[in-house]
C-alpha cells in the first residue's frame, strides 16, 4: 500500500480528513506534501494543516473533527462543543478544544484551551472524535456557564447516565484542585446531592417505563440491586418480579463502557436470581414491540 492509500485509510476513520503532520509521518516528503495542499485532484485544504477529501459530505461531525485535528496531536473537543456532542442542548459552534501542547500557531477553526494535565482517564472518542469525558466536561461547563445553567446541563448528563455521583467524586479527587476554574461550582453541585442522588427521569426512561407498564410490567427506576454483592444501580426494576431492564444508548455506551464489565455485572445479577434484559434506544423509540417481546421471551426462558 502506497503512502496516499494509507492516508485515505486514515481519512476514512477521521470523517474524510487528514493532516499535514500525518502525511509527513507516513513518509511523504516536502514536495509531495506541498502538492497535497496545492491543487491536488483528490484533496482540498481546509487550513494550512487540515485537508479534506473532495466531494465528501460536509457534516457537523466532520467540522468538529477538523477543529480537533487543526489544534494538533492530543487535542480533544471540549466545553460546550463537547456538550453538544454528548447530547446537551448547547451550541456546537464556535468550536472549543483542549490540549496540553503549547503552539505559537493559532487555529482558525476553534478556540484552543491549553491545560497542564489531560489524563487519558478523562478523555475518550465519540463517533470517532477525540473528546473529553462527561466528568471533565462538567467541570468545564461550571467554568464557562452561569451556575444555574451549568446545574441544568450537568443534571442532564447524570440523568442520561453519562456520569454518576461516584464518577464525579473520583474525578474531583484527581483533578479538582483548589483554584481550578469550575471546581468550586462542581463541588457545590455535588455536595448536597451525594453519590446516591437519583436525577429526574429522561424522556427515554419515561418512554421505556410507559411501554413496559402498558405490557403489564410496572417498573421502578434507578434502583440499587444485588444479592450478596452490591451490583450497582440499575435502570428499571420490576415492582414485584426479579426482572431488571437496562436501557442502552449505542452511541454513548461504546464511548463510556467496556462490554466485558457489563457482561460481568449481568452475570452477577443473574447469579443473584434476576432476569436481566437489555433494550436499546432505537427500539424504545421506534420498535416498542421488540422491547416487550424480548422481556416476555426472557421471562419465559427464566421460568423453564
Amino acid at each position: 500500500m502506497d503512502i496516499e492509500a494509507h492516508l485515505l485509510a486514515l481519512a476514512e476513520r477521521q470523517h474524510s480528513l487528514a493532516t499535514r503532520r500525518q502525511y509527513a509521518e507516513l513518509g511523504a516528503g516536502p514536495k509531495a506534501t506541498r502538492h497535497l495542499f496545492e491543487g491536488h485532484p483528490r484533496w482540498e485544504p481546509l487550513t494550512d494543516e487540515v485537508i479534506r477529501l473532495r466531494g465528501s459530505r460536509r457534516t457537523d461531525a466532520q467540522a468538529a473533527m477538523a477543529a480537533v485535528l487543526d489544534a494538533g496531536p492530543g487535542a480533544k473537543l471540549s466545553h460546550l462543543s463537547g456538550g453538544n456532542q454528548w447530547g446537551l442542548s448547547c451550541s456546537l459552534r464556535p468550536f472549543h478544544v483542549v490540549t496540553t501542547v503549547y503552539s505559537r500557531r493559532r487555529s482558525t477553526l476553534s478556540r484552543v484551551h491549553q491545560v497542564r494535565a489531560l489524563p487519558d482517564t478523562w478523555t475518550t472518542e465519540l463517533d470517532g472524535i477525540p473528546i473529553v469525558r462527561p466528568e471533565l466536561l462538567a467541570l468545564q461547563i461550571f467554568a464557562v456557564c452561569r451556575e444555574a445553567r451549568a446545574t441544568d446541563l450537568v443534571e442532564h448528563l447524570w440523568a442520561m447516565r453519562l456520569l454518576s455521583g461516584g464518577s464525579l467524586a473520583a474525578f474531583l479527587s484527581q483533578l479538582g484542585e483548589r483554584g481550578r476554574n469550575g471546581t468550586a461550582g462542581l463541588r457545590r453541585y455535588l455536595e448536597p446531592r451525594g453519590v446516591n442522588y437519583v436525577p429526574a427521569a429522561t424522556n427515554l426512561e419515561r418512554r421505556a417505563i410507559s411501554i413496559l407498564e402498558q405490557a403489564g410490567y410496572p417498573m421502578r427506576r434507578q434502583v440499587d440491586s444485588g444479592g450478596e454483592h452490591w451490583d450497582g444501580r440499575v435502570d428499571l426494576r420490576h415492582e414485584t418480579l426479579p426482572l431488571i431492564v437496562e436501557v442502552q444508548s449505542d452511541r454513548f455506551h461504546s464511548a463510556l463502557s467496556f462490554r466485558s464489565n457489563d457482561a460481568e455485572r449481568r452475570a452477577r445479577l443473574e447469579q443473584d436470581g434476576f432476569t436481566v434484559v437489555e433494550v436499546w434506544e432505537d427500539e424504545v423509540w421506534y420498535r416498542p414491540w421488540e422491547v416487550t417481546a424480548r422481556v416476555r421471551a426472557k421471562l419465559r426462558q427464566a421460568s423453564t
